[in-house]
């Protein structure tokens, strides 16, 4: 009855416990929700103005399927600024959500069993869309002691004959950690005469701390050639439900990628790239977020670094909290379920991310949320 494919994808197993979170809310529980995977903050009134002014004006049909010049140009911009990367309106797709950049960026470049390593811990998404492609997924294991950060001689090991891609993701969902121009470098230079592609999933890129900078792998010296980029605005622009992101690739890959924007979706929505095209042209918020969620991150980091039986990793990037459970001898499903259930505070269990024994915290959340979680996590861990 169904495409026998669909058995070896997996249902997201963060929005399920973000699903049972919002129902738990819905029937007015008093819960601490870590498990969001998006900004707490509303969508700026700058965004918003820019989308009603559009609707008033009637720009509410199809754009090019590639999304709106004007939008593109302004995203060339931003990255010869901001990532020292020069482009072209004809290398940009803007997108429906950063998420279908990934995907039409690996669909557009994989042949059938062909491969795609990808370093673990790693967003849900990526082993799924690499099946949905029928390649094959080779997973990288990283290592706490090296803040899961790629080790390149594990990186030669897991390469073989039919390695296509690379999926980079930094800042990391769901470690926070993030690479130094250095690290990057090094990542670089081991691949740049290997007839391997690279997907740098960058949509963290806002959101570092402790005056971490960013780097766009696709900056280095003819790294565009097998680079893919995939940014958006959802998470620096609390702009989840806006549904826009973008891919920044050669030409020719565009031009190959383009193909199924025109058979699916036909294009990002006419009023989201409105709104899209407002957020570039202010970034004094991204310092006001980026400034709040670190306070965030001290906090909630302070906060859980004395308990026992967790031990956490100190985000570099993101607004998530990595943490090690495995000394409670509970699975991370286990651990979320229970602390739901008995003291109603939502996390994502590390599992689905390929590492059991770790859970994944949210602070995008009030600081006065964060402490009532601290203090219910707490006295969860002193019950077990």
């Amino acid at each position: 009855m169904f495409n026998p494919r669909l058995k070896e994808i997996k249902k997201s197993a963060t929005l399920k416990i973000t699903s049972l979170t919002k129902k738990l809310i819905r029937e007015k529980k008093d819960v601490v929700n870590f498990a969001a995977g998006e900004p707490d903050f509303d969508t700026p009134s700058f965004v918003k103005e820019e989308a009603i002014e559009a609707i008033k004006e009637g720009f509410t049909k199809y754009t090019p399927s590639t999304g709106i010049l004007e939008l593109k140009e302004k995203i060339a911009e931003k990255l010869k600024k901001e990532n020292k990367l020069e482009v072209k309106p004809e290398n940009i797709i803007v997108t429906t959500g950063a998420k279908f950049a990934v995907f039409i960026g690996i669909f557009s470049l994989l042949e059938q069993e062909q491969e795609v390593v990808i370093p673990s811990p790693y967003w849900v998404s990526y082993p799924e869309m690499v099946k949905i492609a029928q390649g094959k997924v080779k997973f990288l294991p990283t290592r706490k002691e090296n803040n899961f950060k790629i080790d390149l001689d594990d990186l030669e090991k897991a390469i073989t004959s039919k390695t296509k891609l690379l999926i980079l993701n930094y800042p990391n969902n769901p470690t926070g950690q993030t690479y130094s121009y250095e690290e990057l470098r090094s990542i670089y230079e081991f691949l740049k005469d290997k007839n391997i592609f690279v997907l740098s999933d960058e949509i963290y890129e806002k959101l570092t701390y402790d005056q971490n900078s960013h780097t766009s792998f696709s900056s280095f010296p003819d790294a565009l050639e097998f680079t893919l980029t995939v940014n958006g605005f959802s998470k620096a622009f609390s702009m989840t439900g806006w549904r826009i992101g973008y891919l920044v690739a050669k030409e020719r890959i565009i031009e190959e990628a383009s193909k199924i924007v025109d058979h699916t979706t036909s294009c990002a929505v006419s009023i989201s790239q409105k709104g899209a095209l407002a957020s570039l042209d202010n970034q004094d918020w991204v310092e006001k977020i980026r400034g709040e969620f670190q306070e965030r991150r001290d906090l909630i980091f302070e906060g859980l670094s004395h308990c026992e039986k967790i031990k956490s990793l100190k985000p570099q990037g993101t607004f998530y909290l990595f943490c090690e459970i495995s000394e409670t001898g509970l699975s991370s499903f286990d651990f979320c379920s229970q602390l739901l259930e008995k003291y109603l505070v939502s996390c994502i269990p590390g599992s689905p991310f390929g590492a059991e024994g770790f859970i994944r915290i949210s602070f995008a959340t009030s600081k006065d949320q964060i402490e009532k979680g601290i203090e219910r996590i707490k006295e969860f861990l002193k019950e077990i």
